[in-house]
């Protein structure tokens, strides 16, 4: 009984500390734990929400979303497994990571993946391999959060840095903000993106505006041709 009482406690403390996660920054996430699963469903609409009118597009939902579903797989406390799709170029992904905490303020990362794209309906498959470094520290007893990403993009042929914030302001609920340096010359402007984060036992909420429709480091990039504004939602859930 005392033993069960113990495996309960660590189950419930590593669900409680299931938080971290940005819209599009890779972080360092601590809490799952080996055998552990994770789900991940990610939106992106594409109508601006603040923009003209905004009850005529219902606030930009009503226009379609690039949607992202994914799953990972903890074969150890540190290191996942993990595949996806993504609406956007009907990209399939195969990716892994492993992070570690070296000191108590400092958690480090790496991710690499190989991803199958189909530009457009016409065009054959093509695909290439990825790779993103990530660090975070924390400060003020944890509540102030900067985190740093460089990424490598072979199927784009770029690279280039993403960086984020995360203030925690109760309990349960994160404050974030994204900024990533447009890496393609040929792009108008930089991406950006800001909101909240709610975690619950096992789940984990978020909720911000964007102006880019991509999903994850690379694509963001790639730059945007617009400062809209879009609503942009991901959902997280551990098993």
């Amino acid at each position: 009984m005392k033993a069960a009482m113990m495996v309960l406690a660590a189950v419930l403390a590593a669900a409680q500390a299931y938080s971290g996660s940005f819209l599009n920054l890779c972080s360092p996430i601590s809490g799952p734990l080996r055998g552990d699963f994770e789900f991940s469903m990610n939106h992106r609409f594409y109508g601006a929400a603040l923009k003209d009118d905004p009850m005529d597009s219902f606030f930009g939902l009503d226009t379609g979303a690039n949607v992202k579903f994914g799953v990972r797989y903890y074969a150890r406390d540190d290191f996942f497994l993990g595949v996806s799709h993504e609406r956007l170029g009907s990209t399939n992904s195969i990716n892994a990571g492993w992070s570690t905490s070296p000191a108590t303020n400092l958690e480090i990362g790496i991710e690499g993946s190989y991803s199958s794209v189909k530009p457009t309906a016409s065009e054959d498959r093509e695909g290439g391999v990825m790779a993103v470094a990530s660090l975070s520290l924390s400060f003020l007893q944890g509540k102030l959060r900067p985190v740093f990403n460089y990424a490598f993009d072979d199927y784009r042929d770029n690279n280039g840095a993403g960086l984020g914030i995360e203030f925690q302001a109760a309990e349960k609920l994160a404050l974030f903000g994204e900024y990533y340096p447009v890496s393609d010359d040929d792009a108008e402007e930089d991406c950006f993106g800001f909101g909240a984060r709610y975690h619950t036992w096992g789940h984990q909420f978020l909720l911000g505006l964007t102006n880019s429709s991509g999903i994850g480091i690379y694509e963001q990039l790639e730059g945007s041709g617009t400062q809209d504004l879009s609503f942009a939602l991901s959902i997280r859930r551990l098993f």
